[in-house]
């Protein structure tokens, strides 16, 4: 049976490549990153660094940039192929006070089927090939302080597994990742996720805002271009309080109780 590993680039699933490098836990047989084009810089430096230095085999997937085909949507109505787009899960007014959100698709379309892909391919199956028994350990870096996000695998020939959950000395959280890549040598990982992700809390879109500048610049501008994404429908943003992202005070964050939205993402795909 393959181990694959599903690689975000962030804290979580870089140190589980980095154990499975070092031996602490069994050696994967390759890891997959599926881009979505529209990832940070920070991560695209990480994984870059990934790639250099772990001996794994990593590989890239894509469908495609998520950017690119949500703007072709909005002039179009679908994306430049002719293909329907992927909705992202942006805040909606509504009749609510405090609005609504628009089902998510970007997660299935651009990582889960990238990476189901690569791995039908890595197991040998041919196209429309079914196959027989299970033929994949998916590894997902999930930690225990997000272990409602673990979930049984929909596909019968794949089996999720969760090892900073089940398969070291005591479960792992996020923090005890970072304490434990840095006392072994490995340098920091970002929180993976894309540029203008509705699922950033204040304090991610403050730290963008101080320290990456052009990114914040560009989900600004994104935001500001999805505003009226669907004429028949009501304005949408990328920011939970339904204000223009650029017009947003963000000395509030998560230490004022706002909660960590990527608990809420529950593919399992995104922010590790």
């Amino acid at each position: 049976m393959l181990k694959i590993l599903s690689l975000g680039a962030g804290v979580q699933s870089s140190t589980l490549i980095e154990m499975s490098e070092v031996g602490l836990l069994p050696r994967v047989d390759a890891a997959i990153f599926a881009d979505t084009g529209w990832e940070t810089p920070a991560t695209y430096k990480h994984l870059e660094w990934l790639e250099q230095n772990i001996s794994i085999p990593i590989y890239r997937v894509s469908k495609g940039n998520l950017r690119e085909d949500q703007r072709h949507a909005i002039v179009r109505g679908k994306k430049a192929d002719g293909e329907r787009y992927a909705s992202l899960p942006l805040y909606v007014k509504s009749g609510s006070p405090n609005g609504g959100m628009i089902r998510r698709q970007c997660t299935r379309e651009y990582k889960i089927e990238s990476i189901q892909k690569k791995l039908r391919e890595l197991a040998g199956l041919k196209p429309y090939q079914r196959a027989k028994g299970i033929l994949v350990e998916q590894w997902f870096g999930i930690s225990a302080d997000e272990s409602s996000r673990m979930r049984d695998s929909n596909t019968k020939w794949i089996e999720n597994r969760y090892p900073l959950v089940f398969d070291l000395k005591h479960p792992f959280i996020r923090r005890d990742c970072k304490r434990w890549s840095s006392e072994n040598g490995f340098p920091p990982a970002p929180r993976s996720a894309c540029i203008g992700c509705p699922y950033h809390n204040d304090n991610e879109w403050r730290n963008m805002k101080n320290n990456e500048p052009e990114s914040f610049a560009d989900a600004v501008e994104f935001d500001q271009m999805i505003r009226r994404r669907d004429k028949r429908r009501s304005e949408t943003f990328l920011h939970r309080s339904l204000t223009p992202l650029g017009k947003v005070d963000f000395r509030t964050a998560e230490d004022m109780g706002q909660e960590n939205m990527f608990i809420n993402e529950c593919e399992g795909m995104c922010g590790l």
